[in-house]
């Protein structure tokens, strides 16, 4: 497994080259994958009601690139070693291409003080989706912008900065 995924970095990072990228999204992920009959590691997941594998992907977020890939059993938690899959491709690309920008993107399923941590050791900035609760609705509130002509029945985005912590 180790090589396929050294063959990959290789292509990929020959790729960029030529493009000259100098931004990179890793979006994380984990989905679920079915299983039939009796695969090694497949286990049962509550969530899908199935049994199957839970691999642990990541692409590049504005290329679309497949970056690495972990498969794991179908038991198996959103970001259960997710520390150890991000840290080698972050220490990869601030060594073999340290102008890069890199912005980690994860759902609530990786709001884990690994991730934030990893992240912080490798100066990379990232943006994970947290679980709605009572606070975060509260500073949400607080930061509504009234009178600003938006017809209400429109939907609207708005980016907030404020500090929280779980």
């Amino acid at each position: 497994m180790g090589q396929l995924q050294s063959l990959n970095q290789s292509l990929i990072d020959k790729a960029r080259l030529i493009r000259n990228d100098t931004e990179l999204i890793i979006d994380l992920d984990s989905t679920h994958s079915d299983t039939f009959g009796h695969q090694e590691q497949t286990d049962y997941n509550a969530h899908y009601q199935t049994y199957g594998y839970r691999p642990l992907v990541a692409f590049d977020g504005l290329t679309g690139d497949f970056l690495k890939a972990e498969l794991r059993s179908g038991n198996q938690y959103t970001s259960k070693g997710v520390k150890a899959f991000i840290d080698p491709l972050l220490h990869h690309y601030n060594e073999s291409i340290p102008n890069t920008d890199i912005l980690v993107r994860g759902d609530s399923g990786f709001a884990t003080p690994e991730v934030y941590e990893s992240c912080e050791e490798n100066e990379s900035q990232y943006v994970i989706r947290l679980k709605n609760n009572r606070r975060l609705s509260q500073l949400a509130e607080q930061s509504i912008l009234y009178g600003d002509n938006q017809k209400w029945e429109e939907r609207e985005v708005q980016y907030f900065s404020m500090p929280y912590q779980a």
